[in-house]
């Protein structure tokens, strides 16, 4: 996989620079022929330079002109500060990768080098950051914030000419410039929270660039996303971002995520602090427990629409594939509380099956039953060098929109949808199989009955497994305290193997009966089947078997 020119867009400072060459030479060792040029866009932030503090403006001041160049396609990615990008993107764009993260911590830079506790008095420290003015404001009332705009030099700057006593600054910045040497004072991730996502840096390109997206994979750092995604879901279930006093900040050892956060209020005068550790694969639960947690001790004080609704919807489906569905969740005021009951891998090969792919010219007709078929079966054919032009003269069946939209991203032609998105009516209305050949690449797990339907109207049935369903076996605590509070709204599913994978991690009697007795959304009539024959007694089936159906069964039944 090769791409000849990348155009990267980033705002113009010394700091936006540096860390756009950090990405540019990660990209330039796994592409070392590929031409990169930088495009500098000036943002609204960067030309009003006026004392606004960022709790008037909010997140995307720094990068709103950067999406739209994105969006009308006049660059390729854009490096950013995670730090600064909104919880949620603008439609057509992703964060496609989070490359190794800097010292998250803040640093206070001084005059005569003091440290905070050895300013006088009325001393004036600037920053245009409500989380850190809440938090010195809390250990120093007799401190005055004075606004502080301007890139990491302008600022420094500003302090040599006495217009500050201090000024408070990320290390991270500091570290990209060589300028550690001027820090006066370091403060540990616990004693000043950062902002979540703080020392890492994000790329984000258009949804739809699946060339530049799997390259820039190579450079993710798998610790940075978990953590940083952690951060940003405490974030968004407080209502927080740069409007509000919060922080958050993650780290992990072996398989455990320590997650540490705080609420304030802009004048210092309240502020709680908290944190919670679990496993790493239950890090975004816990990151909305300690979230909630964290509302009801700030009660009489914080302010937030989303303590209106705390109410879970319990999402069972793979977690790579929650993002989207647990944002529509989230824009409905509930909280989503992830519970991956299934994971999914691709699977090895035989040399067997492997002839069989390189035979792909004989095929008359592919089908394909899911997204995530189609992505393994693509991906099998780029490793065994086999010509993806192929499948242009070939003809295509896909199980339902979603999946069809997949394949559409690679600019593949979709021949045929059935009119119901199951596989038994993709199976019985598929035209023209009569002494056809069929190739059928789909999970280890998958229903023989597909199989069996089109070799009973005489096709011949080749079966590829492309990737496995692995169940997930969970521990409850968590989802067990949500049920005993009485705050679990629905649970959804979207295939029978997640119906499968949930049952098997709960033994007990007792709860399964209270299980049993919640409101359930389906994504079809296949997973509905499967409910039915466990005891689920209030099942709300899609009437479209997507997630938008799922979303609509939830407005019209739980709300």
């Amino acid at each position: 996989m090769n791409i000849s020119h990348i155009t990267i867009g980033t705002r113009g400072s010394q700091l936006s620079l540096a860390q756009t060459n950090i990405v540019k030479n990660l990209i330039l060792k796994i592409l070392p022929t590929t031409t990169i040029d930088i495009t500098i866009i000036k943002t609204k932030g960067d030309k009003n330079m006026a004392p606004i503090p960022l709790d008037t403006v909010g997140k995307g001041w720094f990068t709103k002109e950067l999406d739209q160049q994105l969006l009308e396609g006049d660059i390729d990615l854009a490096v950013h500060s995670l730090k600064d990008i909104p919880e949620t993107l603008p439609r057509g764009l992703i964060i496609a990768t989070i490359p190794q993260r800097e010292d998250a911590r803040e640093a206070l830079v001084s005059q005569n080098n003091l440290m905070l506790s050895q300013l006088p008095k009325g001393a004036c420290i600037g920053t245009d950051s409500t989380r850190r003015k809440s938090q010195i404001l809390h250990v120093r009332p007799d401190i005055i914030i004075k606004s502080l705009r301007g890139n990491v030099n302008r600022r420094l700057e500003k302090l040599e000419k006495g217009e500050y006593d201090a000024i408070c600054l990320a290390v991270a910045g500091l570290k990209r410039l060589g300028l550690t040497s001027k820090v006066s004072e370091y403060f540990d991730e616990n004693e000043m929270i950062p902002s979540p996502g703080q020392g890492a840096l994000a790329v984000v390109i258009k949804e739809d660039n699946t060339t530049l997206l799997q390259i820039l994979k190579k450079i993710n750092n798998l610790s940075a996303e978990i953590t940083v995604s952690a951060e940003r879901a405490f974030s968004n279930a407080v209502g927080g971002g740069c409007k509000m006093p919060i922080g958050a900040y993650a780290t992990i050892n072996n398989s455990t995520i320590v997650i540490h956060a705080f609420i304030g209020s802009t004048d210092g005068k309240y502020l709680e602090k908290d944190s919670i550790k679990g496993k790493v694969s239950d890090s975004l639960i816990l990151a909305n427990k300690l979230a909630q947690r964290l509302l009801r001790k700030c009660a009489s004080w914080y302010s937030t629409k989303n303590k209106l609704h705390q109410k879970y919807i319990v999402i069972t489906r793979p977690l790579e594939e929650s993002k989207v569905f647990e944002q529509k969740i989230e824009k409905l005021g509930l909280i989503a509380l992830r519970y991956p009951t299934i994971s999914i891998q691709q699977q090895i090969l035989s040399e067997q099956m492997k002839k069989k792919l390189f035979d792909l010219e004989q095929y008359d007709w592919i089908i394909f039953t899911s997204a995530n078929g189609f992505c393994f079966f693509m991906q099998a054919l780029t490793e065994l060098n086999i010509n993806q032009k192929i499948l242009q003269a070939k003809k295509i069946a896909a199980v339902g929109p979603k999946t069809a939209e997949a394949i559409k991203k690679f600019h593949l032609p979709v021949t045929f949808i059935p009119s119901q998105f199951t596989t038994e009516f993709l199976a019985n209305e598929l035209p023209d199989v009569l002494h056809k050949k069929i190739l059928l690449p789909r999970a280890t797990i998958a229903t023989p009955l597909m199989e069996k339907l089109l070799e009973k109207r005489k096709a011949q049935v080749t079966n590829i497994p492309m990737y496995q369903t692995k169940y997930v076996l969970r521990k409850n605590r968590l989802l067990k305290e949500a049920l005993q509070n009485d705050t679990v709204a629905a649970i959804t599913f979207t295939s029978p193997s997640t119906v499968d994978g949930f049952m098997k991690s709960f033994r007990s009697e007792k709860i399964k009966q209270t299980i049993f007795s919640l409101p359930i959304i389906s994504i079809g009539p296949v997973t509905t089947k499967r409910l039915n024959n466990y005891g689920f007694r209030t099942i709300y089936t899609a009437d479209i078997y997507t997630t938008e159906g799922m979303i609509e069964k939830l407005v019209e039944n739980i709300l």
